[in-house]
């Protein structure tokens, strides 16, 4: 009744190279914007910069942290084949 696509996805190391290296940028910028979030935004009179900036944080770090996953799973993948 259902077909189902089975598709693998193959990356270089070139590619896993890209994706760890963009992962790890993006965990150390959003970690230190999440460090300014608390210091400065969260002692300011404004009421809505948290419910702006506290989720953008969030987001950011969860695709940082994915993104450094997914560049060492292929990291590691590509050194077993080679």
């Amino acid at each position: 009744m259902f077909d189902t696509i089975e598709a693998v996805m193959k990356l270089t190391r070139r590619t896993s190279n890209l994706l760890l290296a963009i992962g790890i940028f993006m965990l150390f910028v959003w970690t230190t914007r999440l460090y300014t979030f608390i210091a400065i935004d969260l002692q300011q009179a404004n009421n809505y910069l948290p419910l702006v900036h506290f989720p953008l944080v969030l987001i950011s770090l969860a695709i940082g942290v994915y993104l450094t996953y997914l560049g060492a799973k292929g990291r590691r993948a590509t050194r077993r084949i080679s």
